[in-house]
């Protein structure tokens, strides 16, 4: 009987958990990674000012190019 109720609650596990993980995967996901990534940066922005930006942003650019060409 216990075999059956640890099977039974696997399973039921299963069918809930993956219907979740596929929505956030492919339809939550990209949508708040468009949401959240110009919001995070216009943030930055408002803190650091535009010039400061600018520059912190192309110097992580530069850094990232040097990175993959090692």
């Amino acid at each position: 009987m216990k075999s059956i109720t640890n099977l039974a609650t696997w399973a039921f596990g299963y069918i809930l958990f993956m219907p979740f993980i596929i929505f956030y995967s492919y339809i939550l996901g990209p949508i708040l990674k468009a949401i959240l990534l110009p919001g995070g940066l216009t943030l930055l922005t408002l803190i650091l000012g535009p010039k400061e930006t600018i520059r912190a942003w192309r110097d992580a650019n530069a850094s990232g190019q040097n990175s993959k060409s090692r």
